[in-house]
């Protein structure tokens, strides 16, 4: 009887394991990643890096100014929404750099990470971190990351550099 009761709880098992395992993707939960939250820019860097680009050169006081800024609430700030397509997740976002209110629509493919920003009159920024924020969303083409962490990435001539967010709590 005991031999039964191995054999079906093994058979049960055997009958369960493509369910568990059929329903496993490697691709990205990319509606998760990138919805229902506020992201917050915390640094840029060139890709390979996790360290602050130097956009300032030798300004001090153009860094301070731009570190001030990241801090005050409401600045460098994204937030999207959207839905699942037949091949990709796209909806709408918006945003505020400094001066500038941002708003357009986006597109991201889990399969390679594609990503496409389309900014509507996204204005201009006098401030070096905005302008970079700014270039750095008109010229997104992947993102990395997942629901703690978002990374855009984008291209400034002949160098990658990314942009890393994490989530407003």
């Amino acid at each position: 009887m005991q031999t039964y009761r191995y054999t079906s709880l093994l058979r049960a098992l055997l009958l369960c394991l493509p369910l568990l395992f059929g329903g496993c993707s490697s691709d990205d939960d990319v509606l998760d990643i990138f919805t229902g939250k506020t992201w917050k820019l915390s640094y840029i860097s060139a890709e390979g890096n996790h360290k602050w680009i130097d956009l300032w050169g030798d300004n001090a006081e153009a860094y301070q100014n731009s570190m001030k800024l990241l801090a005050a609430e409401g600045n460098f700030i994204l937030s999207f929404s959207g839905s699942e397509t037949a091949d990709a997740v796209a909806g709408t976002f918006n945003g505020q750099g400094v001066k500038v209110k941002l708003n357009g629509t986006w597109r991201a493919h889990a399969s390679g990470r594609k990503l496409s920003l389309a900014l509507q009159n996204a204005g201009s920024e006098s401030e070096v971190l905005a302008r970079a924020f700014l270039s750095g969303l008109q010229n997104a083409f992947r993102y990395g990351g997942d629901s703690e962490n978002l990374f855009i990435y984008y291209q400034e001539g002949q160098v990658t550099r990314f942009m890393g967010f994490k989530p407003i709590k």
